[in-house]
């Protein structure tokens, strides 16, 4: 990274910035990309979330759930994707470019990432010092060299930057000195994508099979990755909970918050709420979470410098869980009946 650079960004926590100039209209391509209100969290919950009826197809689930909480065919956040797919160990997953590139081409996605990075740089409602950092992402630095085209990473984790970094390390760098002209400045980093699957299950119960009644009580918590810089994008960990007949959850997962989330509450604990399912004979009756919203397969695009002041547009395969724009919460339990 140059000197330059590193004057301007300090190590911080995340949440966004972009481009300014003329508002672009030719690469949207779908990306919902609205100005939005600084996220609120609701400390005392909300009953956890169960779906109505019961269920016999993942189909019939899937069609609930759009109605509900639906999802964006395309969608984007800023800076680093805190739901970047991991594994049980908490291991970014490796997805490659051959993977990614059948679904979206990966110039276009640069071209979405900075016309997106304008549209944030055109919203006054967001501050000053982030609209400089979008416009960043879409144009550069005034004094630096162009890059003369993109460096396409082949997998997530082929991801070292000019000065040794990781994109997370970078992506994740904020301007801390309040002293600086730079200060409340992020690096330029955006994810973009398209959907890939949505709804993804976040644990289930083991079931009963015959005639009977089975009986849970479900909750949700997420912890809420904070930022130092209001009105970049950020996400979470989900944990949902289970207990009662054969109850097992899948674990911990991340997200992100979509650009262009339209509810400004999300909840972060949601209170225990008792859930009873009636299994007539020659069925099997079990509950299961499905987290609101959808995997995207896409890239994280970013601009870096390096110490010559030449410039690097770079765009890395990546797999990103963000939560549905207009639900407030992370889980939905549903129950389900499915023939013995």
């Amino acid at each position: 990274m140059s000197t330059q650079l590193q004057t301007e960004l300090t190590p911080g926590r995340r949440k966004g910035s972009l481009v300014a100039g003329a508002l672009a209209t030719a690469f949207l391509t779908g990306i919902s990309l609205i100005g939005t209100q600084t996220l609120a969290f609701a400390d005392d919950g909300q009953s956890a979330k169960v779906a109505d009826g019961t269920y016999e197809s993942d189909q019939d689930v899937l069609a609930a759930m759009e109605k509900t909480d639906p999802v964006n065919s395309s969608e984007s956040s800023m800076g680093y994707p805190a739901g970047v797919d991991k594994d049980k160990d908490g291991n970014v997953k490796t997805f490659t470019l051959a993977d990614v590139q059948s679904k979206y081409d990966p110039e276009q996605a640069v071209k979405d990432a900075q016309a997106a990075a304008t549209q944030y740089a055109a919203d006054e409602s967001h501050s000053a010092p982030l609209r400089e950092s979008a416009k960043h992402l879409a144009d550069g630095w005034a004094d630096a060299t162009k890059p003369s085209g993109t460096d396409i990473r082949q997998n997530t984790k082929d991801n070292a930057l000019s000065g040794g970094q990781s994109a997370e390390q970078y992506c994740n760098m904020t301007n801390t000195d309040s002293q600086s002209a730079s200060y409340g400045q992020a690096a330029p980093c955006m994810f973009v994508g398209k959907v890939d699957e949505k709804y993804p299950q976040r644990g289930a119960s083991d079931g009963l099979t015959g005639e009977g009644k089975l009986t849970y009580k479900v909750t949700a918590s997420v912890a809420d990755e904070q930022s130092t810089t209001e009105g970049w994008q950020v996400g979470g960990k989900i944990t949902p909970s289970i207990s009662g007949d054969g109850a097992s959850v899948g674990g911990e997962a991340s997200f992100t918050y979509s650009y262009s989330s339209t509810s400004t509450t999300k909840v972060q604990n949601t209170r225990e709420s008792d859930v009873e399912i009636n299994v007539p004979q020659g069925k099997k009756g079990y509950l299961e979470g499905r987290a609101n919203g959808a995997t995207y397969t896409g890239y994280i695009v970013v601009r870096d410098l390096d110490s010559s002041n030449q410039e690097h547009v770079v765009a890395i395969p990546a797999r990103v869980f963000i939560q549905a724009p207009g639900s407030s919460s992370s889980v939905t339990w549903v129950k389900r009946l499915t023939t013995a």
